[in-house]
């Protein structure tokens, strides 16, 4: 495999093409083809190239922004004129914000439709006993409930993230995704510790789950939104 056809390498470029869109075409094919070389000339030094190799040598270039704004800088010091480049709709310095409060949100309506329902019932055996049964029903029923309302506001963020080059492609599969996997974490790890250790198993594994969303999700929001907001320009 071409060593510019690595996926992360891939990744990398399309990064920098999206950054440089407002460069000459000329421009731009001469700025990647001086990267791609650079590339090459890093992973040829490097015997039986790793994952670890590829990042180290983009490492050594820069991230694509910054590449991008190098390209800029250089073409306005030779006294060409670079249009005032307009700010796209999904670059604004306020969609990160707006992305990172719809995500919150969607977390939140997840939580509450999960914790509105009733996730088991009692009912009273027969006997005068006074014993009790719990009857357990999947959380299946309510994540799914809960996200029909959440998905206009996921298609939406997903517009946004989508359309916008504040967030290269792992950032935006990590945007994407962190609806859906609330979903379905809510979802499996009741089911798991009620199938473990009965109504014990279900209360420590749904305070698991919050735990968990509620600390990754706010972990993987910050990050992302303040790298985003950071290469605004």
């Amino acid at each position: 495999m071409n060593r510019t056809q690595h996926p992360i390498v891939s990744a990398y470029l399309d990064d920098l093409t999206r950054a440089l869109a407002d460069l000459a075409p000329a421009d731009r094919a001469e700025v990647l083809a001086g990267v791609r070389e650079h590339i090459d000339a890093g992973l040829a030094e490097r015997e039986n190239t790793t994952d670890a190799d590829v990042a180290a040598v983009l490492a050594e270039l820069g991230a694509p922004e910054a590449v991008a704004r190098a390209a800029y800088d250089e073409q306005l010091d030779g006294g060409d004129v670079v249009p005032a480049r307009p700010v796209r709709w999904a670059d604004r310095a306020w969609v990160p914000v707006l992305v990172a409060v719809l995500q919150a949100l969607g977390v939140v309506l997840l939580l509450a439709g999960v914790a509105g329902s009733a996730a088991y019932v009692t009912i009273e055996t027969d006997g005068g006993s006074g014993g009790t049964q719990t009857l357990y029903t999947s959380t299946f029923g309510a994540v799914f409930a809960a996200g029909v309302l959440v998905l206009p506001l996921w298609i939406v963020l997903a517009l946004f993230v989508g359309n916008s080059r504040l967030w290269p492609t792992p950032e935006k599969v990590g945007q994407m995704v962190l609806l859906p996997a609330v979903g379905m974490v809510l979802w499996l790890l009741p089911d798991l510790g009620w199938a473990v250790a009965g109504p014990p198993g279900l209360t420590v594994a749904s305070i698991v789950a919050t735990i968990v969303i509620i600390a990754g999700g706010a972990w993987l929001l910050v990050v992302v939104t303040s790298a985003a907001r950071a290469r605004v320009s």
